[in-house]
């Protein structure tokens, strides 16, 4: 069976009180304390909308299985707890895509 890379786009708002400085070393500190100790991780970024102020975390993982479950345990981790009160936790959607072809 061939091994498939799920891409998980994690879009949000930072509060209008956050500094982009803020938000980066949270960020920072979620996924070098808490993602790249997870079963199937493969790699993150985060970026910023030009024209909105609307982040994104763009996350790899070896299948939508281990990021699934990666979920569960993030909602109750230290890093997520200081992540969440920079940004507007109504704000959050995340989305899951599997990838076909990479060039």
């Amino acid at each position: 069976m061939k091994a498939t890379t799920i891409t998980e786009f994690v879009k949000f708002k930072a509060l209008e009180t956050t500094s982009d400085e803020q938000l980066i070393s949270k960020a920072d500190l979620n996924v070098n304390d808490f993602h790249k100790k997870q079963d199937g991780f493969i790699d993150a970024e985060l970026v910023k909308d030009i024209e909105e102020n609307t982040w994104h975390f763009i996350f790899h993982y070896e299948s939508l299985e281990k990021i699934k479950a990666v979920g569960e345990k993030l909602r109750k981790s230290k890093e997520f707890g200081e992540f969440i009160p920079l940004i507007a936790p109504e704000s959050i959607r995340a989305s899951f895509h599997e990838h076909l072809v990479k060039w």
